[in-house]
């Protein structure tokens, strides 16, 4: 990992996000209470780098507090990973699938996010950094760099600090200014400030259209998991959170966690295929092939994790990549996680292959027979390609079908179905 210095200028960028959050939501609530015009409120701003890829979205490289009055910010502090409390220790009991596999209960609290969705995750960090800092937060907001670029081709280009930036260099020149030497950040603070109020104040007083876009953006964003608010028992943003739904039909969520592959994941690509054999009795016996497409010059590491329908039962597992650990298969009320580590050197593909059984997945009217599959896509990876390969039982009959072609390129959750008799 380089320097936390040299870290700080990217990770700051994103925050820029969210404040934009703030500055199109919360005066759309007027009064309410999540926007300070009751009491102030103070936001945990975690912000995660999707180019190393996390099972909540990315790499905690920045942990900010936000206090907001009236609607608008009153208070904003940085804290930078690996760095004060932030790079304390806390304890971890969760998922089974990581703890058990490592052998390892404890990590550094901006390594901490190892919980499925970023919905599990949320509760056990405003605890944690309630512990450790003695901050006191009322929620928890997170984007990435996806969600940073998003919202900049909105507002378009803007001069800051003697600097023209815009969604396309935004990056590169964080990444420029994060490179100068320690001593010399105040170019790097004087550009983001500059840059993060003037985003804000492009929000506020925009036009109707341009403040309805930005609502259609952040809530795609929200929708892709590339940005998450969570606020403790509020009903108006708990869809914000990002929980992983675990339907009572078949269902895969691939759950990626960079090993300390640099900067890999937005040269890595990712496809999902799925053959599955329905049988007569509902039953399933499935192939289920995660492959990654390493186009970077070094070494990709990845510990994957597979959630599939609680009962599957693990058959085999095959390998094209390199250095297979596992599988470990864990089990839990709702679903079964199978657990691997593979690496994918560079410019070269791998895959890992699971076949195991499922249990009941098919449902039936009495009259049709209807199987339904739903894809969850990871946070913070931008696309995937899904094909899927859905063999009925002997003798049936496709009646309709829904999301079943091969080669589907998707930035969210795909849902196919397949109705026959």
């Amino acid at each position: 990992m380089p320097a936390d210095g040299h870290r700080f200028g990217r990770y700051f960028a994103i925050s820029i996000a969210c404040l934009v959050v703030l500055a199109l939501f919360f005066p759309a609530f007027d009064v309410l209470s999540l926007a300070g015009f009751v009491n102030d409120k103070t936001y945990l701003l975690v912000l995660q780098d999707n180019t190393e890829i996390r099972p909540t979205g990315g790499l905690m490289a920045c942990i900010g507090l936000l206090t907001v009055h009236d609607g608008n910010v009153k208070d904003l502090h940085f804290y930078y990973a690996n760095t004060s409390w932030t790079g304390d220790v806390v304890k971890i009991d969760s998922p089974r699938s990581l703890t058990q596999f490592f052998k390892v209960d404890r990590a550094r609290l901006y390594d901490s996010n190892v919980q499925y969705d970023f919905a599990s995750f949320a509760p056990t960090m405003l605890s944690n950094v309630n512990q450790l800092s003695g901050q006191k937060a009322d929620g928890i907001i997170a984007v990435d760099f996806t969600a940073l670029e998003a919202i900049m081709r909105i507002t378009g280009p803007i001069s800051a600090s003697g600097d023209v930036i815009t969604s396309r260099n935004v990056v590169d020149l964080t990444h420029y200014y994060s490179g100068l030497s320690d001593s010399d950040k105040a170019p790097l603070t004087n550009l983001l400030s500059s840059l993060a109020l003037k985003i804000v104040q492009i929000v506020r007083g925009a036009s109707l259209p341009v403040k309805l876009d930005l609502l259609n953006t952040v809530q795609q964003l929200s929708a892709e998991r590339h940005l998450f608010f969570y606020v403790p028992g509020d009903s108006l943003t708990a869809n914000l959170a990002g929980a992983t739904a675990m339907p009572s039909t078949d269902f895969i969520s691939v759950i990626d966690f960079n090993m300390g592959s640099g900067k890999a994941d937005f040269g890595v690509y990712r496809s999902i295929d799925y053959n599955v054999q329905l049988l007569a009795n509902g039953s399933a016996v499935s192939n289920l092939t995660v492959t990654y497409n390493n186009t970077c010059f070094w070494r990709y590491d990845v510990f994957t994790t597979v959630l599939v329908p609680p009962g599957a039962e693990l058959l085999s597992v095959t390998t094209s990549a390199q250095n297979l650990q596992g599988p470990l298969t864990t089990s839990a009320a709702n679903f079964t996680a199978l657990s691997a580590s593979v690496q994918v050197p560079a410019n070269e593909t791998g895959s890992i292959t699971y076949r195991y059984t499922l249990p009941h997945v098919v449902g039936s009217s009495g009259v049709e027979e209807r199987y339904d599959l739903y894809v969850q896509k990871q946070a913070g990876i931008n696309a995937y390609t899904f094909n899927p390969d859905v063999q009925l039982p002997n003798g049936a009959r496709l009646l309709a079908s829904q999301n079943a072609e091969a080669n589907q390129t998707s930035t969210g959750d795909i849902h196919l179905e397949a109705v026959y008799r």
